[in-house]
């Protein structure tokens, strides 16, 4: 609620419904488990329980998402049988339901510890902008080991060049294991919490996708989002 650029913004209106709303109702349509929406201010909270949502309470004061999606975990009746937990950010309201479903799958057959989305970068604008993180990923082209994340362009060369989308999938033993290592050197220089897990031992997994959402962060993220909720309500998306 108080981000700096959109204030009030997971309350945003799109098209008649808040945007965490819209967030929420993605991540129930794709039918992987339950949806709980994380919250740490009172009126959030109040909304999501006006759409009859599960809202919990967290501390404001966590110092990252995962450690908030931790904290809510502890506070859900069936913790000791879930495996798999899903941190789905608040400002992506165009999320297609596949691909939470598609990053759910890739990490049940992976070896790794936590699960994540990329595409391949094919607007060159977007090389430079260092508000659109960068993954490289191992030996495949739909598939494959994070080595790195950066804002700046990675790797140099020849070849495709793949935007991070900010969605994880983590085993539970290894969101116990991230939320009580410290801070690293790497996420600190880079303002990237995935890296404290790369430093920390953690693997992650990246499973490429073609459908990117939008995160909401600016004014003209707005403008498009709107734009293309229009559209999945036309197509009862």
């Amino acid at each position: 609620m108080s981000s700096i650029r959109l204030p009030g913004k997971p309350l945003i209106d799109l098209e008649g419904i808040p945007m965490v709303i819209r967030v929420a109702q993605q991540a129930i349509k794709s039918q992987v488990g339950q949806v709980a929406v994380a919250c740490c201010e009172k009126e959030v909270f109040e909304v999501v329980k006006k759409y009859k949502i599960n809202a919990i309470m967290t501390d404001p004061n966590l110092p990252s998402g995962s450690d908030r999606v931790y904290q809510a975990l502890q506070k859900i009746n069936s913790f000791k049988n879930i495996k798999i937990i899903i941190n789905l950010q608040g400002d992506m309201p165009t999320i297609n339901p596949k691909s939470i479903k598609d990053l759910l799958s890739s990490l049940e057959k992976s070896s790794e510890d936590i699960g994540t989305l990329a595409s391949e970068i094919t607007d060159k604008r977007e090389l430079t902008d260092s508000n659109v993180v960068k993954v490289v990923i191992a030996n495949s082209k739909s598939e494959g080991k994070a080595l790195y994340f950066s804002r700046q362009c990675v790797p140099f060369g020849d070849g495709p060049v793949y935007h991070h989308i900010g969605i994880y999938a983590f085993k539970k033993d290894a969101l116990y294991e991230f939320v009580n290592m410290k801070p690293s050197a790497l996420e600190k220089r880079e303002k990237l919490e995935q890296l404290r897990a790369l430093e920390g031992g953690l693997t992650i997994n990246v499973k490429v996708i073609d459908d990117v959402p939008i995160g909401v962060d600016t004014q003209s993220d707005l403008v498009k989002v709107r734009c293309l909720i229009k559209g999945m309500i036309n197509k009862g998306r």
